[in-house]
């Protein structure tokens, strides 16, 4: 059974997504900050780090990302839909709100094929990378989950004997 969770606990994960976002932009400003400055809104500042706006951008990339997991992941509005398409939407919806975030912004120039390349591929390894602590996550609560079943388990037993 899954717990309810909180208006904290969506924070909480918006803050995970904004800090892990924001920590890779900066690895960029520093590694490519001075190449892109003339050819990204993103990094106008070079090595120096990010704009405010831009972190606030990405802050509200991180809210749109939680409101998509909490529809597709959640039965309060999508009762019966398969896991695999209820991951194929959400990340439809976010790449959607990506290219309308690229076009509005002007994060970097939408009518070039290699940012979209560069962009695609950032995609799909921070997906993997979320895929796989999201995963690591779970099976560290299944075995949680299971050491308690077993102590519970092994407790009945001397409960009846009483």
């Amino acid at each position: 059974m899954e717990e309810r969770k909180t208006i904290i606990d969506y924070i909480e994960q918006v803050m995970e997504i904004f800090g892990f976002s924001i920590f890779m932009l900066n690895i960029f400003c520093l590694l490519f900050g001075e190449d892109a400055r003339e050819f990204s809104s993103m990094f106008v500042m070079g090595k120096e780090g990010l704009r405010i706006a831009t972190m606030m951008q990405f802050l509200s990339m991180a809210v749109w990302i939680v409101l998509f997991r909490f529809l597709f992941f959640t039965d309060v509005v999508i009762k019966n839909m398969r896991v695999v398409y209820r991951a194929c939407g959400m990340i439809t919806s976010i790449l959607v709100i990506m290219v309308i975030y690229v076009s509005i912004f002007r994060w970097f120039p939408a009518n070039d094929w290699l940012p979209w390349v560069m962009f695609f591929i950032c995609f799909l390894i921070s997906f993997a990378v979320s895929l796989a602590v999201t995963g690591f996550k779970e099976r560290m609560e299944n075995k949680r989950m299971e050491e308690a079943l077993q102590k519970l388990k092994e407790k009945e037993p001397a409960a009846k004997g009483e």
